[in-house]
């Protein structure tokens, strides 16, 4: 697995509501560490370059300042340890609120 270049807490950590809308995204890479993702409402464009500082065009990048789920998935698409972990959680999560909880009998 790679590990990423990008601080992913100092840039605001996996948000699992991102991640699970990231997940099904069409990932192209268009250079190294840059992507064209698809799947949205529109395409967006993703720089992982620069260390630290993960960038996209999107509106929830811009002006929230935190990792949106275009970053999520090319970060996923480049095998980033992190996120794969988020994956995990986010399985796991998932299953505990659709899975009916079982009662000692």
């Amino acid at each position: 697995m790679a590990r990423s270049m990008i601080d992913i807490p100092r840039a605001g950590g996996v948000d699992l509501a991102r991640l699970e809308r990231g997940i099904v995204l069409q990932v192209t890479e268009v250079g190294p560490g840059r992507y064209a993702v698809r799947g949205g409402d529109e395409p967006h464009w993703v720089d992982l370059r620069t260390p630290n500082q993960p960038r996209c065009d999107c509106g929830d990048h811009l002006w929230r300042e935190r990792v949106c789920k275009h970053i999520l998935a090319a970060l996923l698409r480049e095998g980033d340890e992190e996120v794969i972990r988020a994956v995990g959680r986010l399985v796991l999560t998932l299953r505990r609120a659709t899975v009916p909880s079982r009662r000692a009998a």
